[in-house]
């Protein structure tokens, strides 16, 4: 029996796991989370970046079922967990890092202190903040996040109304957010649009891709058939374009 809805452990280890069924390796996953909680369902999804498994499971099901149910899914958590190690961790835009990850492409960061207003220069080879004599270095860390959400509002201000366009809708507003575990969002009752502000990090085939997304949302709810070939019959290489931004892994 558990001793608490939330159950963390080793499989392999000395202290209490599940029991080992036939062939079943419990060695095979090495960091595990099983919850107990008022559901029908087992659900099973590796967590970003540490690859750990969680498990949450209906609070009677016996230790051997879950014990089966992961027995039966130890194929793809190995697979999972080797796609998740190809990923790219992105990291925050930080003052006292060396470069700058801008639409997918490093740049040198340069700090230049001088006596005049504080404000950030791209020159296209490298990104220069000009910082005040008294400026500290929160405030330079503030004005660099600041530039970087500019570029991505511009660029969103260029590339939604193409899109709108292309797919026959109409947003009423588009914001910038930084999200967790979304590249964007969309409330479909406002026509209100939400993109990750990590996006300026990436491609700009990755904001074109998002943008689509979701305001293909304002056409279909749901993530069925006729979301995907409204999405396709729009932007031909999506999948491709999907795949690439799927090589990232979104700061924690």
């Amino acid at each position: 029996m558990f001793r608490s809805d939330t159950w963390n452990f080793l499989f392999g280890s000395k202290e209490k796991h599940l029991p080992d069924t036939g062939a079943f390796s419990i060695a095979a996953i090495d960091n595990l989370v099983v919850e107990r909680k008022a559901i029908k369902h087992l659900y099973l999804r590796i967590e970003q970046p540490g690859g750990r498994v969680r498990v949450s499971a209906p609070k009677r099901m016996s230790d051997a079922d879950i014990a089966r149910f992961l027995q039966s899914k130890q194929q793809w958590i190995v697979r999972k967990r080797s796609q998740l190690q190809q990923k790219s961790q992105l990291s925050g835009s930080d003052i006292s890092a060396t470069e700058v990850l801008l639409w997918g492409q490093r740049y040198p960061l340069v700090l230049h202190p001088h006596s005049g207003r504080a404000r950030v220069v791209f020159d296209q080879e490298k990104v220069v903040v000009f910082g005040g004599l008294d400026s500290s270095p929160e405030q330079l860390q503030k004005l660099l996040a600041n530039w970087l959400r500019q570029q991505l509002q511009q660029r969103l201000e260029e590339r939604v109304p193409y899109w709108e366009v292309v797919s026959g809708t109409r947003a009423n507003e588009v914001r910038i957010k930084r999200m967790k575990t979304r590249w964007g969002t969309c409330n479909i009752r406002a026509a209100r649009i939400w993109v990750n502000a990590e996006l300026v990090k990436l491609p700009p085939v990755c904001l074109d891709y998002i943008i689509l997304h979701e305001l293909v949302h304002l056409l279909e709810r749901l993530h069925n058939r006729r979301f995907h070939a409204l999405v396709e019959q729009f932007m031909p290489d999506w999948r491709s374009t999907d795949t690439l931004l799927n090589r990232y892994l979104l700061p924690r």
